[in-house]
């Protein structure tokens, strides 16, 4: 048998009627947020949530690229207003972060 050709492999094909399949009887689901997103106003919930996560993702990325850059360049000035924006842009993910933790907690 020739290792650079694989058209010519001896392993034999499966038998039994098809191919093993690891998600049969496994439905998708939303969990406890099921029922809130089947209406559209969940829907636009959902989407205001996803569009704040990006914003204040985004907004703490730059902060931390801003406040490496001031410390690096030595701008002291600079360096305390940029550090209260990456505070304040990470606080704010983290609480996007853990909304819907605390939804389900408190739909429990």
């Amino acid at each position: 048998m020739d290792p650079l050709n694989l058209a010519q492999d001896p392993t034999p094909a499966p038998t039994g009627g098809g191919s093993f399949n690891p998600f049969k009887g496994v439905d998708p689901s939303f969990g406890p947020f099921d029922a809130i997103l089947t209406s559209k106003v969940g829907m636009f919930l959902a989407l205001v949530w996803a569009g704040c996560f990006v914003y204040t993702a985004y907004h703490l990325l730059v902060g931390v690229a801003n406040f490496a850059r001031s410390k690096k360049g030595g701008y002291g000035d600079d360096l305390s207003e940029v550090r209260t924006n990456v505070i304040l842009a990470g606080a704010a993910t983290v609480g996007l972060v853990a909304a819907p933790a605390i939804y389900v907690a408190l739909l429990s």
